[in-house]
């Protein structure tokens, strides 16, 4: 009747782990069941990560000060800034428009008041944004575009032949 030992041992089953395996109250995993959970995994980590990319959008890091103890960001000797001439500084984390307006220095902020796209100075084109086309005078006032405010202007002068950006 039986054709083994094996078999005769599990009751005429020819696979004598399964039948042990069956005893303790283990159930081997299922094929379907592993692909189940290896699909939730990944679903539940690209959940996670676009949770985390949205709270990244929503409240951005603040940015620290930069420069020295009095929160002041050289921007570069006097010599460098012609009539005209424009640089980007990174000021209390954010990027800065450094520029040298035929009235004096000024110093504006690089993010556009529309949606927070970084703007371009062109001598010709004045300071304007790619993302949306909105233009500012060099007072930052907007000219003309989608920008419902004028961009933050910060405090420039210069201290030892240098271009200072911050509290003076």
């Amino acid at each position: 009747m039986y054709e083994t030992e094996a078999e005769r041992d599990t009751g005429g089953t020819a696979a004598g782990e399964e039948a042990s395996d069956r005893d303790s109250g283990e159930r081997p995993v299922e094929r379907r069941s592993f692909l189940n959970a290896l699909l939730f995994g990944a679903v539940s980590l690209l959940t996670m990560y676009g949770a985390y990319a949205v709270g990244r959008y929503l409240w951005p890091p603040r940015g620290e000060t930069a420069g020295g103890e009095l929160g002041q960001v050289e921007a570069g000797t006097e010599d460098e800034f012609p009539v005209g001439a424009g640089k980007k500084v990174l000021y209390r984390g954010e990027p800065v428009w450094v520029i040298h307006a035929p009235f004096g220095f000024v110093a504006l902020s690089a993010v556009c008041t529309h949606l927070g796209c970084i703007v371009e100075y062109d001598p010709q084109k004045e300071i304007w944004c790619p993302c949306h086309a909105a233009f500012f005078d060099l007072r930052g006032n907007v000219k003309s575009g989608p920008a419902p405010s004028p961009l933050p202007s910060y405090p420039v002068g210069i201290v030892g032949g240098k271009v200072v950006v911050g509290e003076l």
